[in-house]
């Protein structure tokens, strides 16, 4: 079948959000008064949602199980839009969970993921499964698949926009053999950091890192240290490296120069699934055929948006709202 341009495949997690929400700043230790929601979630899920809200033909290959949760997780994709008759369903597991805690001001304390179903799919299934990827234009992975199904995903589709999120620390060092592959990789600095101490000894802070703009103020030693790590992800094989940089953006490094797009001046009630808008960005953009500065835009502009709200994907904010907050996004050129 010919590869459809709107259309964007995704492989990864699918699982049920159980949140709580500290009512005031977190107690380590103590019963703390809050509230608790649950929701629909997964990074894969979630990025597919956001795509399908932006009105791209998205199908998600995940894993279901076969208890109580399982019909609420399709039909929650099934009703924004989301195609799922690739995915795996099985017949004698329970569905993925990832419990949350959050502080008063929205930020993770902690989470527990619980995703021991995705360890189902393996090379064979994802082999029975290559058509959503072969159809689409663009295809996004997510760490928390085996890393043996992801070697084989990043092989197959290596021709095309091919994108990682690396998801977290303990999952990200799978994304390193992978790097030659990859068009375009999404950790946070942590695991930037981590990916490029694979690669060789990041060294010294380079002097000439230290100029932003025309003004010449001087980067944070973070956000130094966090462009010599997308340096080095790039020197290892990944054509466009975007690097969130929590509260202070998202710091991209490719072909056509470097820079930071800095955050939306808008509340955070809660950056659970931030990081998830802002890689379906980076898969829309890419199924643009957008450059790396005007990706960037676009995450921030996603990933501000998701904080504002209350849940992990901003229901409101369909491709014009995306596209009128991207206007917004102050730029930080570095090269």
């Amino acid at each position: 079948m010919a590869v459809q341009a709107e259309r964007i495949a995704v492989y990864g997690a699918a699982n049920v959000d159980i949140q709580g929400h500290s009512a005031a700043p977190f107690k380590p230790g103590d019963s703390n008064p809050g509230f608790s929601s649950s929701s629909p979630g997964g990074v894969g899920r979630n990025i597919a949602e956001n795509l399908a809200r932006w009105g791209s033909t998205v199908e998600l290959v995940t894993v279901f199980g076969d208890d109580e949760l399982s019909p609420f997780l399709q039909a929650s994709c099934r009703d924004v839009g989301i195609s799922i008759a690739s995915s795996l369903f099985l017949h004698d597991s329970v569905s993925p969970r990832y419990l949350c805690l959050l502080d008063a001001d929205g930020g993770l304390i902690g989470a527990v993921a619980a995703m021991d179903a995705l360890e189902r799919f393996g090379p064979d299934e994802l082999a029975l499964r290559f058509g959503p990827g072969d159809r689409a234009a663009v295809v996004v992975l997510d760490a928390n698949l085996p890393e043996d199904t992801l070697a084989l995903a990043a092989e197959r589709w290596r021709g095309k926009p091919l994108l990682l999120d690396t998801v977290s620390l303990a999952k990200a060092p799978k994304a390193f053999p992978l790097l030659p592959l990859l068009s375009m990789i999404k950790p946070n600095r942590a695991e930037a950091a981590l990916l490029a101490s694979l690669a060789g000894p990041l060294g010294a802070l380079e002097p000439t890192l230290a100029s932003v703009g025309a003004g010449g103020a001087g980067l944070p030693e973070e956000e130094a240290l966090a462009l010599q790590s997308a340096r080095s992800l790039r020197k290892a094989g990944c054509d466009e490296v975007f690097v969130s940089l929590g509260a202070g953006g998202l710091l991209w490094c490719g072909s056509e120069g470097e820079g930071i797009a800095r955050p939306l001046p808008l509340p955070v009630r809660n950056v659970s699934g931030a990081g998830d808008a802002a890689a379906a960005a980076l898969a829309w953009g890419a199924a643009k055929r957008y450059n790396s500065e005007s990706k960037a835009r676009l995450a921030l502009a996603a990933a501000s948006l998701c904080s504002s709200s209350m849940g992990s994907v901003h229901a409101g904010a369909d491709a014009g709202t995306l596209a009128l907050h991207a206007q917004g996004v102050r730029i930080e050129r570095l090269s």
